[in-house]
């Protein structure tokens, strides 16, 4: 075995290491220094010169440990890259935050390319926690949840020539957003560790969050604006649940708190993995509930509001990155708040030597006080600074503990400073003659031999169910039943639960391990371990007893249903009748409805709540009405409807424009489902009793199809890329954008294959028309803007800016799609301030309007 030290070696930043082990060479992890007095890049040269790359791992998503991925990948395409599912979206928002950073730098070449990112990010094949993969022959990689940030790992080899632990960042405590480290006995012959802080003992991590607190409420009775500069990933997240708490204990006055720079999204991510978190945590997420923002709590829209913010009288908290004040909106903050009386800078974690956030720490052991440059600018610094402690790394005590627990006889220690790796390896090499303890620096290689290679100890199943078909919801009872016989009391991973179920390891089927995973995770013989989210046990009788026992839905359970089931149809009300358990949906236009549809969309609401649903027939006149108006104009004299024919009849003034008419006459039959007479004759001839129903969209007139918005290569030779592949192009194209697709789809018409992106509004995916120009002359797709709407998102979006508002809507709001409105019912009136604000940020996040009616 042979290690190779080519960054993040007595120092921190750019943390690789390059083994060459059973005949393969591995990377673990490619970081950046970001330090401008060293050269950014490890020492790649070696990598060539040893015989290359054939595997890359990933502890953690840090920049100084992924920050030069896109280049070791690009010299060595056909190496895999092995990390949780959770650091591989965190590295896509870092590093497309990395390339829009390079390009502000004009006097500076960039590392790599956008093409570089997106070509490395197409060779991540991610792994779950405690799942031991065979990445080559008899060579195995498993992952264990290391703490420090979410998705963060410790990283596990066994080969045929030894094992290996590679720790990564680290930490032991139980954070708000995350677990500490949770590893078994295991049994490496080599462990390289961290020791960040080798030489230093935490203060008590509760003591510091309520230190945090108190300087925050004393700040703010101050009348102060406060920064919290914090590292977008992993800091910023437990900050912003502390004081998340701390409003809801009432232990802070009522004031804004601004989320700003990349934290915003970071915050998505976390959103979007919630097994990779705390178990509050993650099961705050599954049901749907939003985990960082509040009504005090909320992210800065724009550069426009930084400066608004900053201007007000009252007392402000702002929390972002870059959390060493290096770059970011933190910076600009910085800057402005730095030389004001009236303000406060509090640290909260690591800052390197040469960043502006040190300048501040330096200035605690100044009273005199003193000055900070930041940006190219020197200010006077007038304000007051704090420090706290919430560090996410291991210190001594815990480093030590990790390395009695691996008990490995080689130990090398790594990123950390040369005073913290000197002073802890002279104490565990005088504390136990039989290790072995290297101290290495970068440039450095070791050759470890090893003569007797120590004996692994994994889980193997003794007792198997040898099953052939593919585990399945109605299989839960049958596995539960085995496993209170064989394996009670015991937490286990999804591929140890796949194969006491096969009888066979099958990491391999990725997919089928995923959908097991779905039915573990709503299912009501087996729960999700109380703090490690990604391991299973099974549930006591009583539970699930207690589980599969018959519940009444309430109300609010039954309107959320239906939203998710019946989201494409525009009804207008629910009425409940609960003696018959049936709910009734009131449309505008009942008639047009697709009823083929909804009646099986019925039958599934049925399975899953016993209740039967159905549409009010009556038609609503007065709205029939206005869309006439809207229609015909001044030239409608006269209306009158039959009901038992579903026909309207209008009488017209002025010369008849039977092309207008008759287009006029579609719309009409396409929105209502009704057929209509104009001046006692049909334009359409459309008959009932021929072609049924219109059905919803069934027609659009010019003025629409203009509008579908189709977006066509520019060049018709560029190459069309792969559907996944655009897919990917599509997520990462919007990844830093305000707004993204809720639906990407394949759809094909006369001229073949095209995809069309759904957005919360047609209005809202056309304010992108340039970037999806873009992305069509680059994957060489036809792409279309969806003409749908997500009633759903808009109804919650109004939802929310409503409590931010400390409004109360009467009802659930409707959807009047002929107004392109969404309209709320409150019981007082409202300034018109209010109503100004709430409406300007509703169509900014929707495109449509909203309108507040006092009943």
């Amino acid at each position: 075995m042979n290690l190779h030290f080519l960054g993040g070696a007595m120092e921190i930043g750019g943390s690789c290491i390059y083994i060459r082990i059973a005949g393969r060479g591995i990377l673990l992890d490619s970081g950046i220094r970001q330090s401008v007095f060293k050269d950014p890049i490890p020492d790649f040269r070696t990598i060539q010169e040893r015989g290359g790359v054939d595997a890359i791992i990933v502890s953690h998503a840090h920049m100084d440990h992924i920050g030069t991925l896109p280049i070791i990948s690009k010299a060595y395409p056909s190496a895999r890259i092995y990390m949780t599912a959770m650091t591989e979206d965190l590295t896509r928002v870092l590093l497309y935050d990395s390339l829009k950073i390079m390009k502000y730098r004009e006097d500076e070449i960039p590392h790599y390319s956008e093409q570089d990112v997106l070509a490395m990010l197409g060779r991540i094949h991610p792994i779950g926690y405690q799942t031991p993969f065979p990445i080559f022959d008899r060579f195995t990689l498993t992952f264990y949840p290391a703490g420090h940030i979410a998705g963060a790992a410790c990283i596990y080899l066994v080969t045929e020539d030894g094992s290996l632990f590679y720790s990564g960042d680290f930490s032991a405590f139980s954070q708000r957003t995350i677990e500490g480290i949770r590893i078994p006995k295991l049994r490496p012959d080599v462990a390289i560790v961290e020791t960040t802080y080798g030489n230093r003992l935490h203060a008590n991590r509760m003591v510091e969050e309520k230190r945090l607190v108190e300087l925050v409420r004393e700040c703010i009775l101050q009348k102060k604006k406060i920064l919290i500069p914090t590292f977008a990933l992993g800091r910023a997240q437990e900050v912003l649940l502390i004081l998340r708490m701390a409003f809801l204990n009432q232990e802070l006055p009522a004031v804004h708190v601004f989320v700003d720079g990349m934290v915003r999204d970071i915050n998505q991510m976390y959103v979007r993995n919630p097994i990779y978190l705390k178990n509050a945590l993650g099961k705050r997420i599954f049901n749907g509930n939003e985990p960082f923002y509040t009504k005090e709590i909320r992210p800065v829209a724009n550069t426009q509001e930084r400066e608004e913010l900053l201007a007000k009288t009252e007392p402000v908290v702002i929390i972002s990155s870059s959390g060493m004040l290096t770059g970011g909106p933190s910076a600009q903050y910085a800057k402005l708040l730095a030389s004001s009386k009236d303000a406060s800078i509090i640290i909260t974690g690591y800052q390197d030597e040469e960043s502006p956030g040190r300048q501040l720490l330096k200035l605690l052991e100044s009273p005199e006080g003193g000055s900070l440059t930041i940006g190219g600018r020197t200010v006077p610094v007038k304000c007051r600074i704090e420090q706290v402690g919430l560090s996410a790394h291991g210190d001594k005590s815990e480093i030590m503990s990790l390395l009695e627990r691996l008990s490995s006889r080689r130990i090398f220690l790594v990123h950390g400073n040369r005073e913290a790796i000197e002073e802890l390896g002279n104490e565990l090499a005088a504390e136990d003659y039989r290790r072995q303890v290297y101290l290495p620096e970068c440039g450095q290689e070791y050759r470890i031999e090893l003569r007797r290679k120590r004996k692994q100890t994994a889980f193997y199943p003794v007792y198997t169910m040898q099953m052939e078909r593919e585990f399945m919801p109605e299989d839960e009872k049958l596995l539960w039943d085995y496993w209170q016989e064989h394996y009670l009391g015991k937490a286990l991973s999804i591929s140890q639960i796949a194969w006491i179920w096969y009888g066979r390891a099958c990491d391999s089927d990725e997919a089928a391990l995923a959908r097991m995973q779905d039915i573990f995770r709503h299912s009501n013989y087996f729960s999700a371990n109380v703090r490690r989210l990604f391991l299973f046990e099974a549930n006591t009788r009583e539970a699930v007893t207690e589980a599969l026992a018959p519940k009444e839905l309430t109300m609010q359970e039954l309107e959320l249903k239906i939203l998710n089931i019946f989201q494409e149809y525009p009804y207008r009300k629910i009425g409940y009748h609960f003696d018959r358990k049936e709910a009734l949906l009131q449309f505008d236009y009942p008639d047009s409805q697709d009823m083929e549809n909804f009646q099986e969309k019925a039958r599934i609401f049925a399975s899953e709540t016993g209740w039967n649903i159905r549409i009010n027939p009556a038609t609503n006149h007065s709205a029939a009405g206005i869309l006439l108006s809207l229609l015909f104009g001044e030239r409608l004299l006269k209306t009158s409807y039959f009901q038992d024919r579903k026909c309207y009849s209008i009488t017209l003034s002025g010369k008849d424009n039977k092309k207008a008419d008759r287009e006029a006459s579609r719309r009409f039959e396409a929105e209502t489902g009704w057929r209509l007479l104009i001046n006692g004759r049909a334009e359409t001839g459309w008959n009932p009793l021929v072609h049924g129903n219109a059905g919803v969209g069934v027609y659009l007139d010019d003025e629409n199809i203009r509008e579908t918005y189709l977006f066509v290569p520019e060049d018709v030779s560029v190459k069309v890329v792969e559907q996944n592949q655009a897919f990917l192009q599509i997520d990462l194209a919007f990844a830093s954008l305000s707004h993204r697709p809720d639906k990407k789809s394949l759809k094909q018409d006369s001229k073949g294959k095209y995809l069309e992106l759904s957005f919360i509004s047609p209005m809202i995916g056309r304010r992108y028309q340039k970037v999806i120009q873009t992305l069509a002359n680059q994957t060489g797709w036809r792409i279309r803007i969806a003409d749908k709407v997500n009633q759903n998102t808009l109804f919650k979006n109004i939802q929310v800016l409503c409590m931010k508002r400390g409004i109360t809507p009467v009802k659930n709001p409707s959807y009047l799609p002929e107004r392109k409105t969404v309209q709320v019912k409150v019981r007082r009136s409202l300034e018109p301030e209010i109503l100004d604000l709430v409406a300007k940020e509703f169509q900014k996040q929707t495109g449509y309007g909203c309108e507040m009616l006092t009943v």
